[in-house]
């Protein structure tokens, strides 16, 4: 019992924080890509999410809303898409290297604090022979997916203004 009490704590933590953030990464982003990034980014989160957690592959023994979600609500919908944003932010107008350098390098740090998760904590399970490597390349192409999906809009977007 002590253990979720601490887990769950953790994951109030991770919400002030990222809360906390949000409005300093929204203020230094075009409210159009911001909302485009954060909508984006958490609706594809949920689906993969979803299609993990529905075929027992992914678990999230504590989470929030547990009767409402299967998957990690704050996750899908709060963390990934603030970093996502950020990493728009730091990432718009560096070239293609640049951009899938400070990916990798700002979504594998996040992916070591999943790594600890799934080691220390019952926040997250992976089973059927999920392994690390997985949740890292899955976590990276999201992302870059997401980066790339933004940078063909702006480019529509400049070409219809002319």
């Amino acid at each position: 019992m002590k253990s979720k009490k601490l887990e769950i704590r953790f994951l109030k933590c991770l919400t002030v924080i990222f809360l906390a953030s949000l409005p300093f990464v929204l203020k230094k982003t075009p409210i159009k890509d911001s909302l485009l990034v954060l909508f984006m980014n958490g609706y594809t989160n949920a689906i993969v999410d979803r299609f993990l957690v529905n075929r027992q592959i992914l678990q999230y023994p504590i989470r929030f809303i547990p009767k409402e979600f299967k998957s990690n609500v704050l996750f899908d919908f709060l963390c990934l898409p603030t970093v996502s944003l950020w990493l728009y932010h730091i990432t718009k107008n560096d070239n293609p290297f640049k951009i899938v350098y400070k990916i990798v390098l700002t979504i594998s740090s996040l992916f070591l604090v999943e790594l600890w998760a799934k080691k220390y904590t019952k926040l997250i399970k992976w089973q059927k022979g999920w392994k690390w490597y997985y949740s890292l390349i899955s976590l990276n192409v999201r992302a870059l997916f997401s980066r790339l999906i933004i940078a063909l809009i702006n480019i529509i977007e400049k070409k219809q203004e002319g």
